[in-house]
């Protein structure tokens, strides 16, 4: 079943949008200079991938309610809190496909010999596949606890409009010191135009920062299982730990 629903995931056309838009936003900054060249490794995943993930599981995850099919589907030996169990572990298709995108554009930049500000730690790389990660079991959560029409885009609105704020909150210009509270978190510092040359780097705990995603990923998991599941205090407990985990790591990270 994981296998199945992993494969309807990677397959939607908005996953395989999303990984479109990420080529296409790293293709002409990838080998324009240090400082693009690192952020096109480590940031347009985020934006450019996640949010097509984000609508695709939910698509995903409602396909039957909205073919109408939701009472055939309740005569099979697998119940609905298993075909949601299904659709959170199909989540990693797209953390594996992110990886591996990333591996291939870092032996790109080896292969090709690209100068970069620094090669991102492995901290910073996994940031991209981690968003992918909880972009998926985001969208299954919304998808299984709002069943209506326009859920997903009112929970990117608001996420987008979070993301917005904390980048710039508490500062005039570029990256505030709260920017690692966002989803989108470029790490390296925009210098004066054309932002092609070295210009170092913003504050803060990149280590934090993947600890804090991977934190919300599992909050976002829990939130989906708790939609169908039998048996709720496991995931009310799980929801709980990844709350806290969330919360001190979110801490830990700020500069």
């Amino acid at each position: 079943m994981v296998i199945s629903e992993a494969g309807r995931l990677l397959r939607h056309p908005l996953h395989l949008l999303g990984a479109a838009l990420w080529a296409l936003a790293v293709a002409p900054d990838a080998w324009d200079g240090p400082r693009p060249a690192f952020s096109a490794l480590t940031a347009p995943m985020t934006l450019f991938w996640g949010v097509p993930v984000f609508f695709a599981a939910a698509l995903v995850t409602s396909a039957a309610r909205r073919a109408g099919a939701e009472e055939l589907l309740g005569v099979l030996p697998r119940g609905r809190a298993d075909r949601t169990a299904a659709l959170c572990l199909a989540a990693s298709g797209p953390f594996a496909a992110g990886a591996a995108a990333q591996a291939l554009l870092s032996a790109l930049y080896v292969a090709t010999g690209n100068e970069l500000e620094r090669f991102p730690t492995v901290a910073e790389l996994a940031c991209g596949p981690l968003a992918l990660l909880g972009a998926g079991l985001l969208g299954i959560a919304v998808a299984r606890w709002a069943p209506v029409p326009g859920a997903p885009a009112l929970a990117a609105v608001v996420l987008t409009s979070f993301n917005l704020v904390v980048n710039a909150a508490g500062s005039g210009d570029g990256a505030g010191p709260y920017y690692l509270l966002g989803f989108y978190a470029d790490f390296a510092v925009w210098g004066p135009a054309p932002s092609l040359a070295a210009a170092g780097f913003n504050l803060g705990s990149t280590g934090w920062h993947a600890a804090y995603l991977l934190g919300l990923c599992a909050g976002a998991g829990a939130l989906a299982m708790l939609a169908d599941s039998p048996r709720r205090l496991p995931w009310l407990a799980v929801g709980a730990a990844a709350s806290l985990a969330t919360l001190l790591t979110g801490t830990w990270q700020l500069p």
